[in-house]
C-alpha cells in the first residue's frame, strides 16, 4: 500500500512540474513577443513611407497627404489612424475618411466626398457652397463645378458666419430638406422655376417662383406632404388660366391659396 501511495504523489509531482513548467514557457514566449513588439514599435523596420490617396473631383492628393505628414516615418505599430481621419474630416469637402495600415510601410486612405446640394447666401451677399447636412463647403466662385449656378438658392434672414468646413445653424440648416426634394423630378417637373428659397429667422420656409408666386411652408417638417399638396393647388390654378400670388401649405391638412 505505502508503494502504491508513493507513486500515486510521484505522479501527482510530476503532473505539477509539467503544468509549471508550461506557465513558465508560456511566461516567457509573452516576454519575447512582447520584447519583440516594442522592439518593432519603436523601429524603423514599419515606418510610413507611403500614403496611397485616391484621386477625388474636390480632396487633392497634396491635402491628403498633408493630412498623413504626421504619420511620415512612425512605425505602423504606433501610428494614430484615427488622429489622421480627423484632420481629414476636417477638411470642408470630406464627408467621412478611413485609414488603414498597409504593411510593411503605407497608409491606405479611402475618402467619401461631399457634393453640393444648395447655395446659401450670407448676410455680406457672399454665396456659399452646402452639403446637404448643412455643412459649409466652399465659397461658390471658388467650386471647380462649372454648374453649380443651377442649384437652389437659400437666402436666410439670420445672419452665419461664412467658412468653408463649418456649419450652417441649425434653424438654416433644417430648411436643406427643401432644396433635396425640390430637386425630386417628380416634383421639379411639376412646379414653377425656382428663384430662391428664403428662411425666416424662426426657420419658416417660403419657396419664390420666377415671377414672384410664394409656396409658403413654414416650418420644415412633413416636407413632402405639403409639396404633394402644393403641386395639386397649381395645377389646378394653371388649368384654369389663374396667376397664383401665393399658397400657404404650413398646415397642409388647411391649405390656403390667393390669386394674383
Amino acid at each position: 500500500m505505502d508503494s502504491k501511495v508513493r507513486e500515486r504523489r510521484r505522479s501527482v509531482n510530476l503532473q505539477r512540474g509539467r503544468r509549471r513548467g508550461g506557465l513558465i514557457v508560456a511566461f516567457v514566449a509573452l516576454l519575447v513577443v512582447m520584447a519583440l513588439f516594442l522592439w518593432l514599435r519603436s523601429s524603423s523596420v514599419f515606418a510610413v513611407r507611403q500614403v496611397f490617396a485616391p484621386a477625388l473631383q474636390h480632396v487633392s492628393t497634396e491635402q491628403v497627404r498633408e493630412a498623413a505628414a504626421g504619420a511620415s516615418g512612425v512605425s505602423l505599430l504606433r501610428v494614430s489612424t484615427r488622429q489622421v481621419e480627423q484632420k481629414l474630416a476636417a477638411l470642408p469637402y470630406v464627408r467621412s475618411a478611413k485609414v488603414y495600415r498597409h504593411f510593411p510601410n503605407a497608409l491606405e486612405v479611402s475618402v467619401q466626398e461631399y457634393h453640393a446640394s444648395a447655395r446659401v447666401q450670407a448676410s455680406d451677399g457672399s454665396l456659399w457652397l452646402v452639403a446637404d447636412d448643412g455643412k459649409i463647403l466652399s465659397a461658390a466662385g471658388d467650386a471647380a463645378q462649372s454648374d453649380t449656378g443651377k442649384l437652389p438658392l437659400v437666402v436666410p434672414a439670420s445672419s452665419f458666419a461664412a467658412r468653408a468646413g463649418s456649419r450652417l445653424p441649425t434653424v438654416i440648416a433644417q430648411a436643406l430638406g427643401v432644396t433635396t426634394l425640390l430637386g425630386a423630378a417628380d416634383v421639379s417637373k411639376s412646379l414653377p422655376t425656382v428663384a430662391k428659397i428664403t428662411v425666416s429667422a424662426g426657420g419658416q420656409v417660403v419657396v419664390v417662383f420666377q415671377g414672384g408666386a410664394e409656396l409658403r411652408l413654414g416650418d420644415p417638417v412633413e416636407l413632402k406632404d405639403k409639396l404633394m399638396v402644393s403641386i395639386g393647388i397649381i395645377e389646378q390654378y394653371l388649368r384654369d388660366g389663374k396667376q397664383l400670388l401665393y399658397a400657404d401649405v404650413s398646415v397642409p391638412s388647411r391649405a390656403v391659396a390667393k390669386p394674383k
